[in-house]
């Protein structure tokens, strides 16, 4: 059985637990097996938590390090970097824009345990306090916080990255296999933690349902709006304009030449699968070159990430107003940095978005353990998120093979 039925599976059970249960809570009894969900749901998100650490710095280092391997192959490379880096920043910014104009949070009844407003407001709004965060004084303390520190993190593995690119080839050779090995290893430890993702979701399920009030699922499907609206913005309107201003050509039949590997993408979820099929359509469907296909398609794959890059701005930025929590500009460019560095690192890893949505919310001192509450909608966002990803990397090779012809 797939993994996304077994999930649907778990959140039925999920909601049908938590309902009987809430029924006992109703009549003031709070039935001992809510505890047991609440240790189940506990121990998946600090499964999650622990791989944050290895997982951002081994797959930030790769993509960075790919990034600026782009720069021996000239004009071809350059073009592909700036695109893929502005087509993301567009992405998160449709997404913010939404977010911050339907506001689906506002006076959502969804539970998500103590949070201190007034402490999150002291120690996150301060501007210059979020600047000099971003500098550590031991990268080694920020890995070890708890929770870490993870803009500090992420600026060390940026400059780490940089001037690995400056030192001997052996030496890089030896940090980059490093590296790689750690990612790898990483990857399979995703994919077991995923793999309990059904039962972490009736745990979850079952404790909201039984704790909260029914009104939540309105309110599930008010962010559910949001992101699919924001992401469908981007798919349909977006990048069609970025491909007809730079090609002068219909956006839409070459969307008609990408529909059997965008719809892969939908059904699988995963870019990294798709990419044989991606190739092939680009190629023999839409007639781009081989040499500019064979270098953006596979490396937009690994660092390309719009779909993911809109999805957690939107989500953080949800999970925000669910708390009552008034973002300043500052936070908000907060995030939005963070979600282009965190949708870089996130690329090629399989399921991963939840991961790195700790990274973005513990960089504004959000709870991380809020994305609880959207992990039961994740798959279907997952989906169309994965279908923008491969779409952005089909578009940004045409675009870069006409500037070729």
């Amino acid at each position: 059985m797939p993994l996304w039925a077994q999930i649907v599976i778990g959140l039925i059970l999920g909601i049908v637990a938590g309902w009987v249960l809430r029924f006992d809570a109703l009549a003031g009894v709070r039935p001992p097996i809510i505890e047991f969900f609440d240790a189940g749901a506990t121990i998946f998100l600090r499964l999650l938590k622990m791989l944050v650490v290895p997982l951002v710095v081994s797959s930030l280092f790769m993509g960075i390090t790919n990034i600026s391997s782009m720069q021996g192959l000239g004009r071809l490379g350059t073009k592909t970097g700036i695109y893929y880096i502005c087509s993301s920043l567009f992405a998160i910014a449709v997404g913010m824009t939404f977010v911050n104009i339907i506001k689906p949070g506002v006076g959502a009844s969804l539970s998500l345990g103590e949070f201190n407003v007034n402490k999150f407001m002291k120690a996150s709004t301060d501007p210059v306090d979020l600047i000099t965060r971003i500098v550590p004084t031991n990268p080694l303390e920020s890995m070890a916080a708890s929770p870490p520190d993870m803009l500090g993190l992420i600026f060390f593995t940026l400059m780490f990255a940089v001037f690995a690119l400056q030192v001997d080839k052996k030496h890089l050779k030896t940090i980059s296999g490093f590296m790689e090995a750690v990612f790898e290893v990483m990857v399979k430890i995703v994919d077991f933690v995923i793999r309990l993702a059904p039962v972490a979701v009736l745990f979850l399920m079952g404790k909201l349902v039984a704790e909260s009030d029914p009104k939540i699922f309105g309110d599930l499907l008010w962010y559910l709006a949001t992101v699919t609206g924001a992401l469908l913005f981007h798919f349909f309107v977006v990048l069609p304009l970025a491909y007809f201003i730079f090609t002068k050509k219909n956006p839409y039949v070459f969307l008609g030449h990408m529909s059997s590997a965008i719809l892969t993408a939908f059904s699988s979820a995963s870019s990294a699968a798709t990419l044989p099929l991606t190739m092939e359509c680009i190629e023999y469907n839409a007639k781009i070159p081989n040499k500019v296909a064979s270098m953006v398609l596979p490396l937009g794959a690994t660092v390309n990430m719009d779909g993911t890059a809109l999805y957690e701005g939107v989500a953080v930025i949800f999970i925000a107003q669910v708390l009552g929590v008034d973002l300043s500009f500052f936070q908000q460019l907060t995030i939005f940095g963070t979600a282009l560095m965190v949708s870089i690192g996130a690329a090629g890893i399989p399921h991963a978005g939840l991961v790195m949505m700790v990274i973005i919310l513990e960089a504004v001192n959000l709870p991380s353990e809020a994305i609880g509450i959207i992990f039961a909608v994740d798959r279907v966002v997952d989906m169309t998120r994965t279908a923008v990803n491969v779409w952005s990397d089909s578009i940004g090779a045409a675009i870069v093979a006409e500037g070729e012809s």
